[in-house]
């Protein structure tokens, strides 16, 4: 679902570019059948090194979410409630005004702040409004934790085209050239705020803020989810502490310029636009998130010790580039997979 960093603040730096990989290899293998023209070559020759850098590195895909917002999800039980928290930024509040505790959760390396949830016990059942209150708190106090912490992170994409309009052989050197790097094994130990890690594929250092490191990138806040976005909701006593389960609600984007604000509000999704895929047109790009699965562990401090993110995502794409490809059809089945676990 993306290279690693880019010189822009990206959304998510860990999966901006899967799609430009699937769209520009495929076209380009179908440009150099059909031309040897030599502009045709250098086209190419540009676009496939920007696949295979991307799929290179450690990529992921996402979306956005249109303008009409009755269209971006499907709301089959929960009422709508407003929204103008799921649009993280450095200023926004945690959640609405069930999780009020956020103002005042900010940990340090001695003494991890106290605050209503963690006093008065988690909200164990169905409640989504209260759940999701609960875990906002958490997931916000673990992101501005000032202690020392180790994370183990288990991440990547995995995708595949299963459907085009275009020769088979094309397809199958796209498929080659598409993200497929889970599992991606990184290490890192935070100290006030600073990560220093390794990665495991790359086999190399990496030294990142822990803002860039969990979602939301280069926010202080892990998670801005409103109850409007979510499906369903569970809430267990486990040994450890309670488990929360969130599943969250389908959300289809029209444009590679949107993003689907409720995933986008606590998880890492696609980053790109319509800029970013040119020479090429994008004719149609539906993209369809049935549904991620957020999963986490909350001890009694009210910090996660586990984050699981299951996050597939559909692509329905027709793209050109003249005069050589004109309405090429693409359809790409992804996913992004993301697992952290939290020693303090």
């Amino acid at each position: 679902m993306a290279k690693e960093k880019k010189a822009k603040k990206a959304a998510n730096p860990e999966m901006v570019k899967a799609i430009i990989s699937a769209v520009t290899a495929v076209l380009c293998v179908v440009a150099v059948v059909i031309t040897s023209v030599s502009i045709t070559g250098q086209i190419c020759d540009a676009n496939l090194e920007i696949a295979e850098k991307s799929a290179a590195s450690a990529g992921s895909v996402s979306g956005s979410v249109s303008s009409d917002d009755s269209s971006s999800y499907v709301d089959d039980s929960t009422p709508v409630v407003d929204d103008s928290t799921a649009t993280p930024d450095a200023d926004a509040p945690a959640d609405d005004s069930t999780a009020d505790s956020n103002t005042a959760a900010t940990p340090d390396a001695n003494a991890p702040a106290d605050n209503s949830a963690a006093s008065t016990g988690a909200p164990v059942g169905n409640d989504i409004a209260k759940i999701v209150a609960y875990y906002n708190t958490a997931a916000n106090n673990t992101k501005a934790y000032k202690g020392t912490m180790k994370l183990n992170i288990l991440q990547g994409t995995t995708s595949k085209i299963t459907k085009s309009s275009l020769p088979n052989v094309a397809v199958e050197v796209a498929n080659g050239l598409l993200p497929n790097d889970y599992p991606t094994k990184k290490t890192f130990t935070v100290k006030n705020g600073q990560g220093e890690g390794y990665n495991e594929r790359k086999k190399e250092n990496e030294s990142k803020p822990l803002n860039d490191i969990l979602p939301i990138d280069g926010s202080p806040k892990m998670s801005t989810l409103a109850p409007a976005g979510v499906k369903s909701a569970k809430c267990e006593k486990v040994a450890n502490g309670y488990k929360v389960t969130l599943v969250l609600k389908q959300e289809v984007i029209h444009s590679l310029d949107d993003k689907p604000k409720h995933h986008f509000s606590c998880m890492d999704v696609l980053d790109i636009t319509s800029d970013d895929i040119k020479p090429f047109t994008a004719k149609q790009f539906d993209i369809t998130y049935p549904g991620a699965t957020l999963t986490a562990v909350i001890n009694d401090k009210n910090l996660l010790t586990e984050f699981d993110v299951n996050e597939p995502v559909l692509v329905d794409g027709v793209c050109s580039m003249a005069p050589i490809v004109n309405n090429a059809e693409i359809f790409i089945d992804a996913s992004w997979k993301q697992n952290v676990k939290f020693a303090y």
